[in-house]
């Protein structure tokens, strides 16, 4: 049923588009419709519909950035030897190479990645964290199949329906979750008291 979840998400977008679409072009009309008579019900309507079609397109403007908190990045100056094992590795497995590798204190192994709505049409880059908590607690063979793991999230280019739907819950949770500088404005607006 992946064609009928590829057929939802694709409306679902569409229908989110024509709606910010739809509000726009409304406030629009009320803005140019106005005349004397209703130019402030007019002017406090189309605020409104323009607010809300503001606050439903930062929702698809979005970036979430990892957090790379206490980490370390490493360069293949760094480390040659590190990086021709990743490498060769990747290579091996055919998988992309990690755009950055990372180090980390903790007892970990990751794949991260930024994320915008430009990642429904391209793959985003994805880094290698590496913990040395757990470097340091196995063999060669066992780091190895752990970054075979790992690189195994690198090469899931064919899962694109699965990039889909995260990046779209993304798009949804941040309308209606993420606080930006209109839902600021509009809080502050709100503790004014006018009279």
């Amino acid at each position: 049923h992946a064609w009928l979840a590829s057929a939802g998400l694709v409306l679902f977008l569409l229908i989110y588009l024509g709606s910010v679409a739809w509000l726009g072009h409304k406030a629009w009309q009320l803005f140019t419709g106005m005349d004397r008579m209703n130019a402030i019900v007019n002017g406090l309507a189309g605020s409104a519909v323009l607010i809300l079609a503001a606050f439903m397109l930062q929702g698809v403007f979005f970036l979430r950035k990892a957090s790379y908190e206490g980490m370390q990045e490493i360069k293949q100056a760094d480390d040659p030897a590190l990086f021709q094992t990743l490498h060769a590795l990747a290579d091996e497995l055919k998988a992309p190479r990690p755009y950055r590798v990372f180090l980390s204190p903790e007892v970990t192994a990751a794949v991260m990645y930024d994320l915008s709505l430009l990642n429904l049409l391209l793959p985003s880059r994805k880094n290698l964290v590496l913990g040395l908590g757990l470097v340091n607690g196995l063999d060669r063979g066992e780091i190895r199949a752990v970054l075979a793991h790992e690189f195994g999230h690198f090469a899931q280019r064919t899962m694109a329906l699965g990039r889909w739907v995260y990046v779209l819950s993304q798009v949804v949770g941040g309308v209606v979750y993420r606080r930006g500088l209109l839902d600021k404005a509009v809080d502050s607006v709100s503790h004014l008291d006018v009279r």
